[in-house]
């Protein structure tokens, strides 16, 4: 078995968020391109929805930023951005719920009739496969490497697979039964919500615990560069934060 698979390594992540980075770019430039073409709004949504979850592959590079092979001392200052980038992930989440579930409402009240069905259905197979084979290696590396950051950029990009997969059935049964249209942005609609209930819920553990989210400092002095003499308030397991017991906090909150 490969060793990237079994035994992946923060560089292993690196390449991997690369490659999700240009898939993304790919997509979202494809389906602004589609919509010029067939004028779908469904391409449309598509390709948009691609340009959010661009910017989460774009975090988690940072997080595990490390071109060639990291020494003791990189990956623990790559581990100190591991909160940072799993609330950062979060809100990209909830904010590409509010996205969906927006499209979702706009496909119900603007049924897309005119569109190339033989594009959608190309678009929608080569994404159901590229995503979901994407989202598959994201989950295995974030259970490896313990990364809460990591393992949000794969829901985001189950996101984008479970579109895809609506959009394909949907396109592959318009033809015979017409009524079939209103899947796909149901889908959408059901979809959005849970985003956004899921990255809601995950900053609201974290500002609830005491994580300073909403202070400039907190995000653009990393915790990598605090002298040693100053002491964290905190600890994270998997990415997420574990408030101090004496802080009156809860031990320990699950990774969301």
């Amino acid at each position: 078995m490969f060793r990237f698979w079994t035994s992946p390594t923060a560089r292993d992540a690196f390449i991997l968020s690369w490659i999700s980075l240009v898939c993304t770019l790919v997509a979202a430039i494809g389906g602004v391109v589609g919509f010029t073409k067939t004028e779908s709004t469904l391409i449309m949504a598509f390709g948009l929805e691609n340009f959010v979850d661009f910017t989460s592959s774009a975090i988690v590079i940072w997080r595990f930023y490390c071109p060639s092979e990291p020494d003791d001392a990189l990956l623990a200052k790559l581990k100190k951005r591991e909160e940072r980038a799993s609330v950062a992930i979060s809100l990209v989440i909830a904010l590409l719920g509010v996205f969906v579930f927006a499209i979702g409402i706009y496909d119900l009240m603007e049924k897309d009739e005119d569109t190339d069905l033989v594009l959608l259905l190309r678009v929608s197979f080569a994404s159901i496969i590229v995503f979901g084979v994407l989202t598959m290696i994201k989950f295995k590396y974030a259970k490896d490497l313990d990364s809460a950051s990591l393992h949000k950029d794969g829901v985001c990009s189950l996101i984008g697979t479970s579109l895809s997969l609506s959009l394909f059935i949907t396109t592959a049964i318009i033809e015979r039964v017409p009524n079939a249209w209103y899947i796909d942005p149901v889908v959408s609609l059901l979809v959005g919500v849970s985003a956004v209930v899921y990255g809601s819920k995950s900053v609201g553990k974290r500002v609830a615990a005491g994580v300073p989210i909403y202070q400039i400092d907190w995000w653009w002095q990393p915790k990598d560069e605090v002298s040693s003499s100053q002491e964290l308030p905190e600890t994270t397991k998997g990415g997420d934060y574990v408030a101090s017991p004496e802080k009156g906090a809860d031990a320990e909150h699950e990774i969301i």
